[in-house]
């Protein structure tokens, strides 16, 4: 049955949208995802009702303002794990993770093993159940990704994706047998976020690198749109505002737009995200936080 006919008294669920929301919003990051996210240039902040509601409590910096965050020298350890709510509308729709589990080896290189996952809660899972990993292996030095992995169920859907990145060659390959080239230094769908909290970010400018997904490589902006103050259960915290933008044609080209939250301390740990939909937004609000050892 379609979902939508389940949610009499609600907001209309998008299942394709929550599903990518759910897991790889919370690396900022969508690669290959059913519905699109990313901003196609158009800044959230400067949007109809609804995107201005999203942003309404953003401090933009002033005219002429050349402030810049530091760049981080440590933001995240192994054993860091952060438990998020994902919430559409009034509806709590399930639980997401962000988690850096230990320091690996890939091939003599010492990498980070970093995860993202997602299920959807009971309520959620009878109409569109969403049990999602991602994974990726991300060089501890050259902050470049050597492996990305998914693996979702999605309603009656599964899926198993692989990429491995070959730096000598400059190419990443896929687990179809298909290759396609990549710049140096080339970040995932998953490694980009972690990339991004070690960056000097300029407030009111943008950072720029490469990313890889879907078969292409692109270069993403992050925009760091401003401050805010924001209260979680897990805390208070004094934020950076991030907005990730693809700017391309194509396949990467589309209307989504994603809001991510950072702590303006040396962790630049993601606190909240926000994403407006066809109708209403999505939240996603940091539970509790265990840092690294």
């Amino acid at each position: 049955m379609n979902i939508a006919s389940h949610c009499r008294g609600v907001p209309r669920c998008p299942p394709a949208r929550f599903s990518g929301l759910l897991v790889l919003a919370l690396s900022g990051l969508i690669a290959g995802a059913p519905a699109p996210l990313w901003s196609d240039g158009d800044s959230l902040v400067a949007g109809d009702d609804d995107t201005t509601r999203i942003a309404a409590t953003l401090t933009l910096p002033s005219p002429g303002s050349h402030e810049v965050l530091p760049r981080a020298t440590e933001p995240f350890r192994p054993g860091e794990r952060l438990r998020f709510s994902v919430q559409y509308g009034f509806i709590h729709a399930g639980t997401a993770y962000l988690e850096v589990p230990a320091i690996t080896d890939w091939k003599g290189h010492p990498s980070y093993s970093l995860v993202a996952r997602a299920e959807s809660n009971a309520f959620f899972s009878r109409f569109y159940k969403v049990r999602t990993r991602i994974e990726s292996v991300w060089d501890r030095q050259g902050m470049f990704s050597w492996r990305y992995m998914e693996d979702r169920r999605e309603g009656g859907t599964r899926t198993h994706n692989e990429v491995l990145f070959d730096h000598n060659r400059h190419e990443a390959l896929y687990d179809d047998g298909r290759a396609f080239p990549i710049p140096p230094n080339v970040q995932d769908a998953l490694s980009s976020f972690y990339f991004t909290r070690y960056q000097a970010l300029p407030v009111g400018g943008s950072v720029v690198f490469d990313y890889h997904a879907s078969h292409r490589s692109q270069p993403l902006e992050v925009r760091v749109l401003g401050r805010d103050r924001v209260e979680t259960p897990a805390g208070t915290f004094d934020c950076v505002v991030i907005e990730p933008v693809l700017r391309a044609g194509g396949i990467f080209k589309n209307k989504g737009q994603l809001l991510i939250w950072l702590t303006e301390d040396g962790r630049r740990m993601p606190v909240q995200m926000k994403s407006k939909v066809a109708v209403g937004s999505i939240s996603v609000i940091l539970q509790d936080a265990r840092a690294g050892y």
